[in-house]
């Protein structure tokens, strides 16, 4: 492992761990009964809410529908993509329905946490804006065997679910 970059900084905390499904309600459904979570929140990832988006460094078109439950202290995110080229496509075309990144949302300055992934050779592969939430996506999947790493920004602005399913 002398090969693998430092980041030079510490994650405080691993707070979600995101899945990539073909079907978000069937998704729900398989984890909620697998790992007895619930309820989901979801939510449609889509302009106009959804700006600045790009993928592999490119200005890129991109939709998609998310469910956050928690378990214990980490939240699971289901992702479904809609429309366009993005990193969940990439993954659903190559790996097939699984895990796909884990995110740490508890660093004191995001951007401080995306810079030093940057520095150490991880790039940005996918950023947005919802509303005043910035996320990023870091390419550590080399390293890590495939994962992706996300960070995001001002997450207490996330808008309020479309909808809530329960267990």
């Amino acid at each position: 492992m002398d090969d693998v970059p430092d980041v030079d900084i510490d994650v405080p905390a691993i707070d979600q761990l995101g899945l990539v499904v073909e079907d978000l309600d069937a998704g729900i459904e398989r984890y909620g009964s697998l790992f007895g979570i619930g309820p989901w929140e979801v939510y449609r990832f889509a302009p106009p809410e959804l700006t600045e988006r790009t993928y592999r460094g490119e200005p890129a078109d991109f939709s998609w529908d998310l469910a956050f439950a928690d378990a214990g202290d980490v939240q699971i995110e289901l992702i479904q993509p809609l429309e366009g080229e993005n990193l969940y496509t990439e993954h659903l075309e190559e790996h097939g329905e699984g895990l796909h990144h884990v995110a740490c949302f508890s660093f004191d300055d995001p951007a401080d946490a995306v810079d030093a992934f940057v520095d150490a050779g991880y790039p940005v592969v996918q950023h947005g804006r919802l509303g005043g939430s910035e996320f990023w996506y870091m390419d550590a999947a080399a390293d890590a065997n495939g994962l992706l790493f996300e960070t995001a920004s001002n997450l207490e602005e996330k808008p309020e679910p479309d909808r809530v399913v329960e267990p």
